[in-house]
């Protein structure tokens, strides 16, 4: 496999739950900021914005509604993702044209808010800090909302923390490339089935080695969507002004 300074970052990515003392310099934050703008956006809408969560009460809010997961407040910087339609809704309001939209809308504003988050964690990887996405804050969207004081247009996504690492994780296993790459089409159950059980291998022996009750990747999945979940997400969105059908 062909190697570079970028491709040795991305494959050093490990997510980080235990930070050491301090701060991430603003310095930093701008870098990986502009880095993170220079993800590509659809048609250059830029629907998306990051809010930097400095306030240590707000930070404990949140990290109590996301789990509790203590990191939220203790890591060097925390930040929430969130697709951002609001500027757009304020561009139809100043022209007095009404803003209606459909699911594409949406899709638009979390795909290019991931991507943006992507260069953004890449570029904090960089620059030597640890990184780790945090779903639990889709636990309580509307709280979250009434703590950060969001208005119609900002959909909170998932949240991101950042600092210098006081651990370093072995990576967590993925599938065999060929298992995630096809040409033309998509294989057949067979196929796929045959990549499962391979990869429900390496799974085991990845939780072996780090001392953990051995299980499978089929298992974790069968737990982990085997009921739903945050079932209040659509009506959330909606109630901020994201059309979902």
């Amino acid at each position: 496999m062909t190697s570079n300074p970028t491709i040795d970052t991305m494959l050093a990515h490990r997510s980080i739950r235990k930070f050491k003392p301090g701060s991430i310099p603003d310095t930093d934050i701008q870098t990986a900021m502009i880095a993170g703008q220079a993800a590509a956006t659809s048609s250059a809408v830029q629907p998306y914005c990051i809010i930097h969560i400095t306030d240590s009460t707000k930070r404990q809010q949140i990290a109590d509604l996301s789990g509790p997961q203590q990191k939220v407040h203790d890591c060097g910087a925390f930040f929430v993702i969130c697709a951002d339609l609001r500027k757009h809704m304020l561009i139809f309001e100043s022209a007095g044209k009404e803003y209606n939209t459909s699911l594409e809308a949406f899709l638009i504003g979390t795909i290019d808010a991931s991507l943006f988050a992507q260069n953004f964690t890449l570029a904090l990887e960089a620059l030597n800090y640890g990184t780790c996405y945090i779903g639990g804050i889709r636990n309580d969207l509307p709280q979250l909302s009434k703590i950060l004081n969001l208005p119609d247009g900002v959909l909170p996504l998932y949240g991101l923390c950042a600092g210098v690492p006081d651990e370093s994780p072995s990576h967590r296993p993925r599938f065999a490339a060929d298992a995630m790459l096809f040409k033309d089409t998509y294989p057949t159950d067979e196929e796929t089935n045959a990549g499962i059980e391979q990869y429900n291998e390496v799974y085991k022996q990845y939780l072996v080695s780090r001392g953990a009750k051995p299980s499978t990747w089929s298992a974790a999945i069968e737990k982990k969507f085997g009921y739903a979940t945050r079932q209040g997400l659509a009506a959330f969105y909606e109630s901020k002004g994201a059309k979902l059908d």
